[in-house]
């Protein structure tokens, strides 16, 4: 059986307890103590209070079984709930002689229990046995106070009839909430590795999407240095080694937790070149969404290319808005080759708009990416 059907079964089988608690509490109200109200009246000191209690009990029955019918939680309304049975019982037991506690006519001892299961075997087992204890020992305690202690032999009899019935439902109770906690821990901890497959997967293929975009731009470059095969004198050669170890530390760069992954990313490319002498000015203005990973490359692809033919300084700026990002670079550069270089014109990739400007030693560049609605 799975974790998941599991814990359906045991939260039905808990709404069945609930319900079949309802049924006995106002079986017993009105099967067993409505018949002996009703033939008792002359027994009673006063009748008022009995049919009062009677009444309260009627109307916590009501409330609680709407509750229970709709599957709802008695929330807050627990309490007062719990507090009108205990002024039931108050009015019941002291609108009866002291000598008739043990009568037949004293209806309410076989039920105030029952309505304390009823309003807490959902919240708390252990607070329906507390209730039920409670309520016991003060029955004990009031035959004392009221010169009935001869009466306490039969108060034991009866309670022990009644502990026999409702002590089965606690146990029962506790065992399903236990199995209820069970199923939903097992429940969580299936969800836990599920979403933890998901995310392995996840990482797999990001990984082998990253090897992909090495294998046609870095690797290739790597074999050649390492068979010789490459002439390091050449301007454009060297280029591209430079445009190449700027991807590789972006690529790095991607891995980090960051709150702004784009400028992050920005920062790992422009640090070789400002680590070689180019100044170096990264401003960002606006507010602005978090692009995709594929669309931070196609902004930030811009300024890699550029890096190697810069010779003095570079300003980049990263413009925001509710819709967009636009990354806008100027620098003095040797525009006469730059590595990898876009034509000029608005190039698109990945839905970035590149726009690419010479103006004797002056580039400007700019990546504009617009939000889908």
């Amino acid at each position: 059986m799975t974790e998941p059907v599991a814990h359906l079964m045991a939260a039905k089988l808990l709404r069945g307890l609930r319900l079949a608690t309802l049924g006995i509490t106002v079986t017993t109200l009105f099967g067993f103590a409505l018949p002996l109200l009703a033939t008792g009246s002359e027994t009673y000191s006063s009748p008022a209070q009995q049919v009062l209690a009677f009444a309260i009990l009627t109307v916590v029955a009501v409330v609680a079984g709407v509750r229970i019918l709709r599957d709802e939680p008695l929330g807050r309304p627990r309490w007062v709930l719990v507090a009108a049975v205990i002024a039931a019982a108050v009015l019941a037991t002291t609108g009866i002689p002291a000598a008739e506690l043990m009568s037949e006519e004293e209806w309410s001892y076989g039920v105030i229990g029952w309505f304390g299961i009823l309003l807490l075997v959902d919240h708390s087992v252990v607070g329906a046995a507390v209730f039920l204890g409670t309520y016991t020992v003060a029955s004990f305690a009031q035959l004392a106070l009221l010169g009935q202690g001869h009466e306490t032999a039969d108060l034991v009899v009866v309670t022990a009839i009644m502990f026999g019935c409702e002590l089965p439902v606690l146990a029962g109770a506790k065992a399903l909430r236990g199995l209820v906690a069970t199923s939903s821990a097992a429940t969580a901890d299936a969800e836990r590795v599920r979403t933890a497959e998901a995310i392995a997967e996840h990482l797999h293929a990001d990984r082998r999407l990253r090897y992909a975009d090495l294998a046609t731009t870095s690797i290739p470059l790597l074999a050649d240095l390492t068979t010789g095969s490459v002439n390091l004198g050449d301007e454009r050669a060297r280029s591209a080694y430079a445009v190449a170890a700027a991807r590789l530390r972006r690529l790095f760069a991607e891995h980090d937790e960051a709150a702004d992954p784009l400028l992050h990313e920005l920062r790992a490319c422009l640090d070789p070149a400002e680590r070689h002498g180019v100044a170096i000015y990264l401003g960002t203005c606006g507010e602005r969404p978090t692009p995709p990973l594929a669309v931070r490359r196609a902004l930030t692809e811009p300024v890699l290319r550029i890096l190697p033919n810069v010779t003095s300084e570079m300003r980049v700026t990263v413009l925001g808005s509710a819709t967009g990002v636009t990354v806008s670079l100027l620098a003095d550069a040797d525009a006469s080759d730059p590595a990898d270089s876009d034509p000029a014109g608005g190039a698109v990739h990945s839905g970035v708009t590149v726009t690419r400007l010479v103006h004797g030693a002056k580039v400007w560049v700019e990546a504009t990416w617009q939000a889908r609605g």
